[in-house]
Protein backbone atom coordinates (compact mmCIF):
# COMPACT_ATOMS: atom_id res chain seq x y z
CA UNK A 1 0.00 0.00 0.00
CA UNK A 2 1.40 3.87 -0.92
CA UNK A 3 0.33 6.75 0.94
CA UNK A 4 -1.82 7.60 -2.47
CA UNK A 5 -4.37 5.04 -1.23
CA UNK A 6 -5.22 7.11 1.75
CA UNK A 7 -6.62 9.71 -0.79
CA UNK A 8 -8.95 7.04 -2.97
CA UNK A 9 -10.53 5.64 0.26
CA UNK A 10 -10.58 8.97 1.97
CA UNK A 11 -12.95 9.82 -1.62
CA UNK A 12 -14.25 6.40 -1.38
CA UNK A 13 -15.68 7.41 2.42
CA UNK A 14 -16.88 10.94 1.56
CA UNK A 15 -18.84 9.64 -1.24
CA UNK A 16 -20.72 6.85 1.00
CA UNK A 17 -20.62 9.22 4.06
CA UNK A 18 -19.16 6.97 6.10
CA UNK A 19 -17.79 8.88 9.28
CA UNK A 20 -16.24 6.13 10.55
CA UNK A 21 -14.52 4.92 7.50
CA UNK A 22 -12.87 8.21 7.49
CA UNK A 23 -11.90 8.08 10.89
CA UNK A 24 -10.37 5.51 10.25
CA UNK A 25 -7.80 7.24 8.32
CA UNK A 26 -6.54 9.15 11.14
CA UNK A 27 -3.75 7.99 13.34
CA UNK A 28 -5.01 7.61 17.07
CA UNK A 29 -3.08 10.96 18.15
CA UNK A 30 -3.29 13.02 14.39
CA UNK A 31 -3.76 16.18 14.00
CA UNK A 32 -6.60 18.23 11.65
CA UNK A 33 -6.81 21.47 10.91
CA UNK A 34 -10.90 21.99 9.65
CA UNK A 35 -10.76 25.00 8.17
CA UNK A 36 -8.29 28.25 7.52
CA UNK A 37 -7.83 30.20 10.36
CA UNK A 38 -9.18 27.68 12.97
CA UNK A 39 -7.67 25.64 15.50
CA UNK A 40 -6.33 22.49 14.91
CA UNK A 41 -8.09 19.05 16.44
CA UNK A 42 -6.04 16.63 18.08
CA UNK A 43 -7.43 12.90 18.17
CA UNK A 44 -9.92 10.54 15.75
CA UNK A 45 -12.53 10.90 17.98
CA UNK A 46 -12.48 14.57 17.67
CA UNK A 47 -11.10 14.62 14.22
CA UNK A 48 -14.13 12.41 13.30
CA UNK A 49 -16.54 15.67 15.12
CA UNK A 50 -14.65 18.20 12.87
CA UNK A 51 -15.67 16.00 9.59
CA UNK A 52 -19.59 15.43 10.12
CA UNK A 53 -19.54 19.03 8.16
CA UNK A 54 -18.13 17.18 5.63
CA UNK A 55 -21.00 14.90 5.73
CA UNK A 56 -23.65 17.76 5.74
CA UNK A 57 -24.86 17.46 1.91
CA UNK A 58 -23.97 14.72 -0.30
CA UNK A 59 -20.82 15.49 -2.45
CA UNK A 60 -17.90 14.05 -4.11
CA UNK A 61 -13.75 15.21 -3.67
CA UNK A 62 -11.39 14.36 -6.68
CA UNK A 63 -7.63 14.53 -4.99
CA UNK A 64 -4.37 13.96 -6.57
CA UNK A 65 -1.23 13.77 -4.85
CA UNK A 66 1.36 16.06 -6.48
CA UNK A 67 4.41 15.83 -4.65
CA UNK A 68 5.08 12.47 -2.11
CA UNK A 69 8.13 12.46 0.02
CA UNK A 70 8.51 9.25 2.07
CA UNK A 71 11.24 8.11 4.42
CA UNK A 72 10.89 4.62 5.89
CA UNK A 73 6.91 4.50 7.91
CA UNK A 74 6.83 8.57 7.09
CA UNK A 75 5.46 10.24 4.07
CA UNK A 76 4.83 14.15 3.25
CA UNK A 77 2.53 14.55 0.84
CA UNK A 78 1.55 17.51 -0.55
CA UNK A 79 -2.53 16.81 -2.67
CA UNK A 80 -4.66 19.57 -4.81
CA UNK A 81 -7.99 18.74 -4.31
CA UNK A 82 -11.78 19.77 -5.48
CA UNK A 83 -14.96 18.83 -3.71
CA UNK A 84 -18.39 19.07 -5.60
CA UNK A 85 -21.27 19.48 -3.49
CA UNK A 86 -25.14 20.84 -3.92
CA UNK A 87 -23.75 24.47 -2.35
CA UNK A 88 -21.17 24.36 -4.96
CA UNK A 89 -17.54 23.76 -5.58
CA UNK A 90 -14.54 24.08 -3.11
CA UNK A 91 -11.14 23.35 -3.83
CA UNK A 92 -7.26 23.55 -2.31
CA UNK A 93 -4.19 22.49 -1.54
CA UNK A 94 -3.65 19.85 1.50
CA UNK A 95 -0.01 19.64 3.52
CA UNK A 96 -0.37 16.11 4.80
CA UNK A 97 2.22 13.68 7.31
CA UNK A 98 1.46 10.31 7.21
CA UNK A 99 2.83 6.70 9.08
CA UNK A 100 2.59 3.31 8.11
CA UNK A 101 0.74 1.41 10.74
CA UNK A 102 2.27 -2.00 11.94
CA UNK A 103 -0.21 -3.75 9.43
CA UNK A 104 0.96 -1.88 6.65
CA UNK A 105 -1.67 0.57 6.02
CA UNK A 106 -1.01 4.53 5.88
CA UNK A 107 -2.45 7.36 8.05
CA UNK A 108 -2.47 10.52 8.60
CA UNK A 109 -0.71 11.94 11.33
CA UNK A 110 -0.87 15.61 10.53
CA UNK A 111 -3.93 16.72 8.10
CA UNK A 112 -4.42 20.33 6.67
CA UNK A 113 -6.12 20.65 3.81
CA UNK A 114 -5.70 24.27 3.62
CA UNK A 115 -2.33 24.32 4.35
CA UNK A 116 -0.66 24.95 0.95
Amino acid sequence: MTPEVVHERFAQYLKDQDLDGLGSLFGEDAMFVPGPGQEPVYGRESIKEALKSYLASPSTIEMGATSVHQNGDLAMVQVSWRITSESGTVEGKSVEVMRRTTEGDWVFVIENPYGV
